[in-house]
């Protein structure tokens, strides 16, 4: 049996082969609901799959989008890709996902296979800060849009998080208890913008409020010291809060507190980021930053297609910073 063509289906529906390619291609300008009906069910009864490769020559794009994260095995990634793909598909856009494991060595690799696959654009949580590091897709003419995640200086657009000013007023809450002493916990500040936002909004808070701050930076690879450092500050410290840097460390914090049955907020207050949305169902009720991962993936899709489709011209010298507001749960873990 014969592959059905653009021209079969066409001679089918009664219309005409550019109506036929114009419905394909999601323009139903100049076209009734009637006629767009008809056509939608003629190429389901011949189940007709029209061919993209084709369709990328012709109209010079691939409708394929490169999206690098940096930690797919994040439980907020699938937020954020869940956000990207409810903005892609009903554009007949395509994911092309890839992980770089937070090496920056396998970003690039990966990076150049995107471009080699002729992505019309790419989404990319970094994992270097430095934005002379991507030069290389600028070259390549390829459309990029930077999420989470800022490099320095400034040059792409960017969607994230306000991590600055919510964890600043999450060190004022913290400041506002009878805590002594506060210890941020985060994997190294140098391998992400977002890290050090969070931290210096904290310090900005406590310190503001004559609460001092401990920072400890921990690579993923020595989380296994958490419970030390944890019994540690609750023999050293008289009423010690920690602030866990992210979802993954907070989870840890808390998996602790359960299995040695350390009293939350009695013998250590918690509170740290959620990238999860589940902190309120634990113990007391974790006091948290909240992020919309969903939305900043959502925002991330729509600019970068905006970019791509022309609508917003954007130089180099003008690239947008968009961070979106997060949420303080205060809750009873302080």
């Amino acid at each position: 049996m014969k592959n059905v063509t653009i021209a079969d289906v066409a001679q089918a529906a009664g219309v005409s082969k550019a109506t036929m390619s114009r419905f394909l291609n999601h323009n139903y300008s100049h076209m009734s609901e009637k006629t767009r009906q008809h056509i939608a069910d003629t190429v389901a009864a011949l189940n007709y799959r029209p061919n993209r490769q084709a369709q990328s020559l012709k109209s010079k794009r691939s409708n394929l989008i490169g999206v690098m994260i940096a930690d797919i095995s994040d439980i907020y990634s699938s937020l954020l890709l869940k956000g990207i793909g409810d903005v892609l598909k009903p554009l007949n856009y395509q994911m092309l996902i890839m992980d770089s494991a937070n090496s920056a060595n396998q970003e690039k690799q990966q990076l150049i296979e995107m471009i080699d696959q002729s992505v019309d654009g790419i989404i990319l949580q970094p994992d270097i800060r430095d934005n002379q590091q991507y030069q290389f897709i600028a070259d390549a003419d390829t459309k990029l849009v930077m999420v989470d995640r800022k490099t320095t200086p400034l040059r792409w657009n960017t969607v994230s998080s306000n991590n600055f000013d919510s964890s600043k007023r999450l060190g004022q809450e913290v400041a506002k208890t009878h805590a002594t002493r506060a210890t941020f916990l985060i994997e190294p500040l140098a391998d992400a913008s977002t890290r050090e936002d969070r931290y210096q909004g904290f310090l900005a808070g406590a310190t503001d409020n004559n609460l001092p701050v401990d920072l400890i930076e921990l690579p993923a690879d020595r989380f296994d010291e958490i419970p030390a450092i944890i019994h540690r500050l609750i023999a050293d410290t008289k009423h010690p809060v920690v602030f866990a840097g992210n979802g993954k460390i907070l989870m840890r914090i808390l998996t602790i507190a359960q299995k040695d049955n350390i009293d939350i907020p009695n013998d250590l207050a918690v509170t740290g980021y959620d990238d999860w949305n589940w902190a309120g169902l634990v113990g007391p009720g974790i006091t948290t930053v909240e992020q919309d991962f969903d939305y900043i993936g959502r925002l991330a899709a729509e600019t970068l297609m905006d970019l791509i489709t022309q609508k917003q011209d954007v130089t180099l010298d003008t690239p947008l910073l968009t961070e979106l507001p997060a949420r303080l749960e205060i809750r009873h873990s302080l």
